[in-house]
């Protein structure tokens, strides 16, 4: 399979970015949670994020949290060694003191808004802990870091860009997440195919999609109403875009790619547009779709 690189990334949802620390614990701590209620609370062993961004923070939290192996999958190489290993020991010692999970008061547009932020010790308990952050295991995953594309590696491999099936060996990923990145896919049929060729039977996935117009218009769902030959010269030479799907067509996406749908939740806002300035592509959204600003979405792939 062949494409060009479809992750760009706007201002995302959570306005915190992947440079900080605080913020990385913040969104593995939510992904782990949601996904901890469909699989007992077990570490996934070998785990895949779709569009890390500045820093590779998300997937080090999960490195710290018991994963084995992480593969980071970007289109662009946003990050640099320095931010990474700053990051990873200001996540290292937030582990150490198993600090509560940062709240919206932080990071206020942070989804999903959680109730409890208390550290997950039911999860995260003494012994596993003490063996994730080893100083020995510590040291390995820190020398990675500064080369995170050797083939080598243990824990850490990152794939710019990430064209193809080719890239990870297939069905051999437990996890695969995604935090306000999907919409950035224009290929996103294509890339569905992908991520189902590397999650194994049974695995798991969690992600979370921002469905507004990030800027592209005044209205929060303007982007609706723009027909594709001007959609086109709108974003046309950009880095950034946003494929306009709503939050219907992710769940026939995942359903048609071998997901089973554990979990699907949104977020809402009042749509203040016409049907008749929609569109024609548009026209039929459903109203549902139209108020859907956020979806939320675990699922599990067919054993």
């Amino acid at each position: 399979m062949k494409y060009s690189p479809f992750i760009t990334r706007m201002l995302p949802i959570a306005a915190g970015g992947t440079a900080s620390a605080r913020y990385c614990y913040a969104v593995w701590m939510r992904h782990l949670l949601l996904l901890a209620k469909f699989n007992g609370g077990k570490i996934p062993a070998q785990v895949a994020e779709i569009g890390p961004g500045d820093s590779l923070g998300v997937g080090l939290a999960a490195l710290l949290s018991g994963v084995q192996s992480y593969f980071a999958l970007e289109a662009i190489e946003y990050w640099n060694t320095e931010r990474n290993l700053k990051v990873f020991d200001e996540l290292v010692t937030l582990f150490q003191k198993k600090e509560a999970i940062p709240g919206n008061g932080e990071f206020p547009l942070l989804k999903p808004v959680l109730e409890d932020h208390s550290f997950p010790h039911n999860i995260l308990t003494d012994q596993l802990l003490k063996e994730a952050l080893s100083p020995e295991r510590l040291q390995m995953i820190r020398k990675e870091l500064q080369s995170p594309t050797s083939h080598r590696n243990e824990f850490i491999q990152y794939k710019v860009p990430w064209h193809g099936e080719d890239v990870i060996v297939p069905y051999a990923i437990d996890f695969i997440f995604s935090h306000v990145v999907l919409q950035h896919i224009d290929e996103i049929e294509e890339a569905a195919v992908t991520m189902d060729h590397w999650l194994k039977p049974g695995g798991f996935v969690s992600h979370i999609i921002d469905y507004q117009s990030l800027g592209y218009t005044k209205a929060w769902n303007g982007h609706w109403t723009i027909p594709d030959w001007e959609w086109k010269i709108m974003v046309g030479g950009r880095k950034f875009s946003v494929n306009r799907n709503p939050h219907s067509y992710y769940i026939d996406l995942f359903k048609k790619n071998q997901l089973k749908l554990l979990y699907v939740s949104k977020d809402t806002l009042p749509n203040d547009l016409s049907r008749n300035n929609l569109a024609q592509k548009f026209r039929n959204i459903s109203d549902d779709d139209l108020s859907t600003t956020v979806g939320y979405f675990v699922g599990q792939k067919s054993q």
